[in-house]
């Protein structure tokens, strides 16, 4: 995935005026932010696991097993950059 710092930062902006996920420094260096979902954010994840799971066989539910294998192995490699 491509994407720019600042993209990054906008998206967790949203996310944190939403009260789904919160920052706060590391305790060895307070340099650095740490990201992390809250109680109300896990609720809204889990509860787009069956309609996300219910698209995804919609989508890909008419594919052989191996098909979905070599997919998977292919889009992997490409992650990968090997």
């Amino acid at each position: 995935m491509l994407t720019r710092d600042p993209d990054i930062t906008r998206l967790l902006d949203r996310l944190v005026r939403r009260g789904l996920a919160r920052r706060t420094h590391a305790a060895h260096d307070r340099r650095i932010i740490l990201a992390k979902i809250t109680p109300t954010g896990l609720t809204l994840v889990t509860g787009l696991e069956l309609p996300v799971t219910q698209l995804i066989d919609d989508m890909m539910g008419h594919m052989k097993d191996y098909r979905l294998k070599t997919l998977i192995a292919l889009l992997e490699m490409t992650r990968s950059g090997k």
